[in-house]
C-alpha cells in the first residue's frame, strides 16, 4: 500500500513540473525569429510602393528570399515559398513587428504581415488591390501601396484601356476607359490590419 502511495505521489509531482521541452521550443523559436528578422532592413514611414508597366526601381534579385528548407517556414507558411522576397521592417511599431514582403505574380507586389514578439503571425494584407497583368486593349497599368506615418494604408490600381475587345479579340470602337480601384485601411496599435471595402471608379479615357 505504501508503495502504491509513493508511485501516485511521484506521478503528481512529475505532472506539476514545467514542460522543459516546450520551454526550450519557445526559447529556440524566439532566437530563430530574431535571426529571421535580420533579413529585413529598417523602413522609414511613409512607405510608398509604385509600379507601372514601364518602370521598376526595385532590385528584387538583390533582396533576401524565403528559404523553404530553413526555419523561415515557421513564419511564412504559404504553400509556395519560392521567390518570396524579404524587403523591410517598419520602424514605428514597438509592441509588434511589421514586415514587408514582396510576393511573386506577373509582377512582384508588396504584402504587409504583422507578428507578435515571439514570431506568431497577427495579421496580413496585400498593399495593392488587384495588380497589373496583360489583356487585350490594355495601354497602361500602375499599382500603388502606401503606409503613412499615422499607419493609415492606401492602395490603388490605375488601369487605362485603349479599347475593349470582343469575344474574337477585335477592338470595340469608342470603348476607351480608365479604371481606378482603391482600398484604404489602418494598421492598429495591436498589430491588426483593418482594410476597407474596394471602391471602383470607371470613366471614359477620352473625356479626362
Amino acid at each position: 500500500m505504501n508503495k502504491i502511495a509513493y508511485i501516485l505521489i511521484a506521478l503528481i509531482v512529475f505532472s506539476c513540473q514545467p514542460d522543459t521541452e516546450d520551454k526550450l521550443d519557445t526559447t529556440d523559436r524566439s532566437a530563430t525569429f530574431q535571426t529571421f528578422l535580420k533579413k529585413f532592413k529598417t523602413v522609414e514611414l511613409p512607405f510608398i510602393f509604385r509600379y507601372g508597366n514601364f518602370e521598376d526601381s526595385l532590385e528584387f534579385d538583390k533582396m533576401p528570399a524565403i528559404d523553404p528548407n530553413s526555419n523561415d517556414t515557421l513564419y511564412v507558411k504559404e504553400s509556395d515559398l519560392n521567390e518570396i522576397k524579404c524587403y523591410g521592417m517598419l520602424k514605428d511599431t514597438s509592441a509588434f513587428f511589421s514586415l514587408i514582403y514582396f510576393y511573386p505574380a506577373d509582377n512582384f507586389y508588396p504584402v504587409l504581415v504583422t507578428y507578435d514578439k515571439k514570431g506568431n503571425r497577427i495579421d496580413k494584407a496585400a498593399l495593392i488591390v488587384h495588380g497589373c497583368g496583360g489583356d487585350c486593349g490594355l495601354e497602361y497599368c500602375s499599382e500603388t501601396g502606401i503606409i503613412n506615418k499615422d499607419l493609415s494604408i492606401q492602395c490603388a490600381d490605375t488601369i487605362v484601356w485603349k479599347f475593349s475587345c470582343d469575344s474574337l479579340g477585335e477592338a470595340i470602337p469608342n470603348s476607351d476607359s480608365v479604371w481606378v480601384n482603391s482600398i484604404t485601411g489602418k494598421l492598429t496599435h495591436t498589430g491588426k490590419l483593418i482594410m476597407g471595402k474596394e471602391v471602383e471608379q470607371r470613366y471614359r479615357d477620352s473625356i479626362r
